[in-house]
């Protein structure tokens, strides 16, 4: 199947590792050019060698930005378009709030403002800086890696629930706005994924526990209906479909991809 994405200009945000490494690796053999950030530029000068080293001649643009701040991600995007001229897909990959069972009553202002301005407007800027040339090259895609809280409450997961509940609205209410300019809009749910994000969820929880990594990470994919973790490349192939031409009538949704976690019937 031809994808349609050859020469096509793809932003990741959050490209270092995990989902969003696995993004970029697939729209490199796809034929796209690239553009990867993230705060450790250390880190992404190493994955600029390493997708280089996948990807004979590769365009790629390296960038150390933290898109939780708007002046990273106006910077991020101006240079971009500096030196590719557009950007015709957008990933926007980001960090939830992190793993705690806070009682809501403990939570501060502060504390919901920072989930809100992290992933929430990260997501709401970095779509805004892009949508005025998506929409004068009538096309574009734009997919917002979110995660099951949004409709799957968590009490590990309140800020970010909220979050991504809003996230999930906002994907719908902007696809109703730029459908007519063949800019699609989608969000993806990734459910347990072997991430080193959740890696980092499986200690937390082994010391709390008192318990080895190994038995709470078993105990999880015996929740699961497919009887294990998801991998990062099994979604990235999602994002990637969502990217490409084929997925010219799909808008507006939301997509879980959790291996059957999810018990809501849509």
């Amino acid at each position: 199947m031809d994808l349609g994405l050859t020469g096509k200009v793809a932003l990741i945000t959050g490209s270092s590792a995990g989902i969003g490494l696995a993004v970029a690796q697939i729209l490199a053999q796809e034929g796209c050019k690239l553009i990867i950030c993230g705060r450790n530029f250390e880190k992404i000068q190493q994955i600029e060698k390493l997708l280089s080293r996948e990807k004979e001649n590769l365009e790629i643009l390296a960038l150390s930005a933290d898109v939780h701040k708007a002046s990273d991600s106006e910077n991020l995007v101006n240079t971009a378009l500096d030196k590719f001229g557009k950007i015709d897909i957008l990933i926007n990959n980001s960090e939830g709030a992190s793993f705690a069972s806070d009682a809501v009553e403990t939570l501060s202002d502060d504390d919901w403002r920072l989930v809100f301005e992290a992933k929430l407007m990260g997501y709401i800027r970095m779509t805004n800086l892009v949508l005025p040339g998506m929409k004068n090259h009538q096309w574009g895609r734009i997919i917002n890696i979110v995660g099951t809280s949004g409709k799957e409450p968590s009490p590990r997961l309140i800020k970010s629930g909220v979050a991504n509940a809003a996230l999930m609205n906002f994907t719908k209410s902007v696809s109703t706005q730029t459908a007519k300019f063949n800019v699609l809009i989608t969000t993806v749910n990734p459910g347990l994924i072997d991430t080193p994000r959740h890696r980092q969820y499986l200690e937390i929880a082994a010391q709390e526990e008192n318990q080895s990594v190994d038995v709470i990470k078993s105990r999880i994919a015996g929740k699961i209906p497919a009887g294990r973790l998801g991998l990062s490349d099994e979604v990235a192939n999602l994002v990637v479909f969502l990217a490409s031409e084929c997925s010219s009538y799909i808008t507006g949704i939301t997509i879980p991809i959790d291996g059957g976690l999810s018990v809501s019937a849509f």
